[in-house]
This record gives structure tokens, sequence and C-alpha cells, in this order.
């Protein structure tokens, strides 16, 4: 090998770094970069007007920088691989090994490592050779795009409109790495993803269960019905009729006190005051969470009635509901924060039977694959192999996939109130119940 190809290995190696190293800097900025603030004042007084224009422009309009830097990746690849191939006759695949080894790593892996570090001073210095070798590539990098839209335009697809979009993914995964960076607090972070994940949800999944909706009767007289709604930490209630399956209205507190105000209408029944209750809006269980965040909006309700396929109530969804599925639970002065899920200091855990299948699955890190169930007291009857009752407290169940025994602690009605988790140990005598999904 003479020195000028040694020379034009290294030019070529030193443009696609240069190239990688500008748009990933440039990409790397935030806000708080280009504002005028006190750690980046310094730089920026350094950052000539024309750099702040280039840097702008890529911010607003990505897909030149990135072509350029496709371009540039391929030609050095290309170039450098033939080059040391010459250089290496007896090693047929040796040299264009060596040359992929070296563009990756000299011109994509430490350039990219090496501006998102400094990003804002990689940006200034290397604005003007960036611009350079994007508008070298332009004529290379616009031709080939033309030809690639081609097929795109013949199925009437406007490619720019392609270029434009960003998919769920990528955006979450530049979540993620702005949380391992800093630049975004875990909170945010975390109320980022949720957002996403709503379209993944559905009503039946954040709902308030049948068995824990506070209902008033229809024929309770107004009076005593504002007596019990001021015992409660809730301002809307469901009216029914002859059961939780005939909802006749949802009932304000707020109108509830406007109409206690007028005497006549005190000794009636709820269900005989005009105008008193508002008209309820019925949902399907299977309706995605982000469409019943819209319809709630679009009717400006904050309350809605979850009926399954034969019309039946299966639960309650409110606009706060939704709201916690982002950011987390919302406890005002009236609520008791219950938690429903608790680990004793000789590291048992006490559930309660009405935490989330996922939930516990979380906590005691261990899986429990599951579809059938939402609930522990789900999961745990079909293994107990009947309805609960006060007889089964104290009894154990060996959950083999989990590798947790659960020992029932007490009964609510038909289903399991809590229960004591803990590992399954190596060697034991207990009397249990043998549990597998397998069997």
């Amino acid at each position: 090998m003479n020195s000028i190809q040694y020379f034009a290995i290294v030019v070529f190696l030193l443009l696609d770094a240069l190239m990688m190293a500008y748009r990933t800097a440039v990409m790397s900025l935030s806000e708080g970069d280009l504002s005028e603030n006190d750690e980046s004042a310094a730089l920026q007084a350094q950052m000539t007007q024309q750099a702040r224009s280039r840097i702008q422009r890529i911010r607003d309009n990505p897909a030149p920088a990135t072509r350029a830097v496709w371009f540039w990746q391929i030609t050095a690849a290309a170039l450098v691989s033939l080059l040391l191939a010459e250089c290496m006759p007896h090693g047929r695949w040796l040299g264009p090994l060596t040359g992929v080894v070296c563009v990756y790593l000299f011109s994509a892996a430490i350039p990219y490592v090496a501006a998102r570090m400094h990003p804002l001073e990689t940006a200034r210095r290397l604005s003007g050779a960036g611009s350079l070798l994007i508008t070298l590539a332009l004529p290379f990098t616009a031709s080939l795009s033309f030809l690639s839209g081609i097929p795109a335009r013949i199925l009437g697809v406007d490619p720019k409109s392609l270029e434009d979009r960003v998919s769920e993914d990528e955006i979450l995964s530049m979540v993620n790495e702005g949380h391992e960076q800093g630049t975004i607090d875990e909170d945010e972070a975390e109320m980022i993803t949720n957002i996403f994940q709503l379209d993944d949800k559905h009503a039946r999944d954040i709902m308030t269960h049948r068995g824990d909706i506070s209902a008033i009767e229809g024929d309770l007289p107004l009076e005593k019905a504002l007596s019990l709604i001021l015992t409660l930490p809730y301002s809307r209630f469901p009216v029914v009729g002859e059961d939780i399956d005939h909802i006749m209205g949802i009932l304000y507190l707020k109108d509830a006190v406007s109409f206690y105000m007028k005497e006549q209408f005190r000794e009636l029944p709820l269900s005989k005051i005009p105008h008193l209750l508002r008209d309820v809006q019925f949902i399907p269980e299977t309706v995605d969470v982000d469409d019943l965040f819209a319809r709630m909006q679009e009717s400006r309700t904050q309350m809605a009635v979850v009926v399954d396929e034969y019309g039946q109530t299966c639960g309650l969804v409110t606009m706060e509901d939704i709201l916690e599925e982002i950011v987390g639970n919302i406890l005002d002065e009236y609520d008791k924060e219950e938690k429903l899920i608790a680990k004793a200091e000789d590291g048992r855990f006490h559930i309660n039977g009405k935490a989330l299948l996922d939930d516990v699955s979380k906590s005691l890190d261990s899986q429990f694959d599951q579809e059938d169930y939402d609930t522990i007291s789900g999961y745990l009857t079909e293994r107990l192999g009947h309805i609960p009752t006060a007889d089964d407290r104290g009894k154990v169940i060996d959950d083999e996939d989990s590798g947790y025994r659960f020992r029932i602690i007490s009964t609510s009605g038909t289903m399991i109130g809590w229960v004591e988790a803990f590992r399954i140990p190596q060697e034991d005598g207990a009397e249990e119940i043998r549990s597998s999904r397998s069997t």
C-alpha cells in the first residue's frame, strides 16, 4: 500500500466521522442548549449567526443530513474496503471485513459517542464542515431519493409524507434514551410511556368493578340520598332501579344540593324528580381507553358505565381513572390510600384479593401467564378449585409456575380477601394444594 492509498483511507474515514458527529450533535441539542442560559452562554457567544441558522435548518428538517450520513458511510465503507482489498490480495474477505470494522469504529461509533458528550461544542465547531458535506452529497442523495420514491408515487403516496413519519417505537426509544442520559425525569418518561400505552388498554382494564360501585337506589327520597352521599368520598353516583344492571341516571352532588334547597323535592324519590338525574353514557368493555377519553371529552361527561356484550353492567369509568393511567394515583383530601400489596420485613407479601395480577407479578418479580383473570383472587380461585368460603382461611396454594406459596388469610363474600405470599421452600411437610398451569 502506497502513501496515496493510506491518505485516501484516512480522508474517507475522516469525512464520514465528521458528518456523523455533526448530525448527531445537532440532533442531540435540547431547547435549553439553544436558549440563553448560564451553562451555554459562553459557547453560544462564540457561535456565529450563520452557524445558528445551519443548526436550526437541520433540526427543522433532518432528512438531508440523515441522507448525507448514509451517503458518506456507504461511500467510505465501499472505497476503504476496496483499497484494503488491494493491499491484501491473499485474504479475500480480510480487506472488506477490515474496512467495515474501521468505518464502524472510527466513523460511526466513536464520533457518535463523542458528539453526544459535547453536542453544543461539536455542533459549533463542525457547522461549516458539516454543511459542506451535506451540500457535496446533495446531488447524489437527491437523485437517489427521487428514484427510491418512484414506487411510492406509483402507489399514490407522497414520499415526503413518509419521511416525516415517526413511529411509536422510535419516540419511546428517544424517551428512554433521554431518561438514561438524565435529560428527561423518571416521572416524565413514565407519563409519556403511559400515554402511548392507552391504546393498548380497554375500558375493562381500568374500570371500577361492579362489586365496588357505590350506587344509590332510585326510590330513595332525596333527603335520605343526600345524607348517604355526604358519608361517601364521591361526588357522582349511578342511580339504579331494580339492581345494578338497571341504571337510571347519574346523580351529581351539586345537583342534589340544588334540588334539596327546594322543599317540595326533599321527600320525593330520586327517580320522580324531573331533570335531577343526568343521562348515562354506556360504553362497551372492549373500547380503547384513548377512544373513550375522546368520547368523554366530546360529550363533556365525567363518568361512563361499562357494559358487556349482554348489556349487563361491568363497572364504571371516570375521567379521573383515565388520567390516573397517565400520571398515577390522584388522591384528594377524602381519598384513603389503600396499599393492595405490602412487603413485610421478613420478605413476605400481604396481598389484597383485588390486586391486579400484573401488579402482583411486578412486586413478586414473577410471571403469571394467565389471561383469563385480572386479579390475584380470580387466579387463586381457579387453583383452589371452588368458590372461596370462610372455611378456606389458612389453606395453602402452591403455584409452581411463579415459585410462590399463597396462604389465604381472609375471604370477602365469594372472593379471596387477603393472602400471604412467600417463596416455596426447598423442603416442607406442610399440607398444600399443588397447582400448576400444566395440569
